[in-house]
């Protein structure tokens, strides 16, 4: 087993302020919203952070609920902001259940591929929630 820490994208990696009404509210725009996060600026401390456990051996694992169809747009943007990186685990096209319950399957799938979860950084409190039940440290970006 490899040791291993947990990086969200959207308003963690990612910082999503300037598009995040695009998701709020009854006419809520994925597509657009991810889109227009290919423009968005990092937040530098929490890929400084990627740096630095990626510095010390440990894989960096980037866990997004982005569906697949944004797989390219997402790598294209870690590598814009040389964010390093050993796994990017996605959301299945079209597979529309809450983040906490495909984040859920995702550490499944990370186990799996024989890395164990140190620590994560994440903006969104049900999924904070779930890595802290799985004795993960967290650390909560926003």
């Amino acid at each position: 087993m490899r040791d291993a820490v947990i990086f969200d994208m959207d308003g963690t990696l990612c910082d999503t302020s300037s598009i995040q009404h695009m998701v709020e509210g009854d006419d809520k725009d994925f597509a657009a919203f991810h889109a227009a996060s290919a423009d968005c600026p990092a937040h530098a401390d929490v890929v400084e952070a990627a740096r630095a456990q990626h510095e010390q051996g440990r894989a960096v694992l980037v866990v997004t609920s982005r569906e697949f169809i944004w797989r390219d747009l997402t790598l294209d943007w870690l590598v814009a902001h040389d964010v390093p990186y050993d796994a990017l685990y996605m959301r299945i096209v079209g597979d529309y259940r809450k983040d906490v319950v495909i984040k859920s399957e995702i550490l499944q799938r990370i186990a799996d591929d024989g890395y164990t979860v140190l620590e994560a950084w994440d903006d969104k409190p049900a999924v904070v929630n779930l890595w802290r039940e799985h004795d993960i440290v967290v650390h909560v970006v926003g």
